[in-house]
């Protein structure tokens, strides 16, 4: 007995413009490169530029805020003290907060070159 493969023509012309229909929608092999490392081709290149920016923005808004409280310390010193003796702040909170407070409107000088808008400008290579 014999065995018989048959393969309908119409189905056939089908899967060859799929096939080709796919191959049309590929990239050209000038348009195909292969990357090694983390900071070749161009979307490498474009994503971290991308990852500066926001880094440079957030390192805005960290500034923004520590300048805010190194501005109003004194201001915030006293809502906690008063916070505290209406009794709407416990005693570990009131020192949570008050050493917070001290810690953010620490000179800029004296400030950690890790921390702040230093540490987000640090972590993705952007200069100081």
């Amino acid at each position: 007995m014999a065995n018989v493969i048959r393969l309908d023509g119409d189905l056939a012309n089908y899967n060859a413009q799929l096939v080709n229909s796919v191959s049309d929608d590929l990239p050209s092999p000038a348009a195909v490169s292969q990357v090694d490392g983390p900071s070749q081709g161009a979307a490498a290149a474009e994503f971290i530029g991308h990852l500066r920016t926001r880094a440079q923005e957030l390192a805005a808004e960290v500034a923004a805020v520590q300048e805010y409280v190194r501005k109003n310390a004194q201001a915030l010193t006293t809502a906690v003290a008063t916070l505290r003796e209406r009794d709407e702040l416990s005693a570990t909170e009131a020192a949570q907060t008050t050493s917070l407070i001290e810690t953010a409107s620490a000179p800029v000088a004296g400030a950690s070159a890790t921390g702040g808008a230093a540490g987000v400008r640090g972590a993705l290579g952007v200069p100081q």
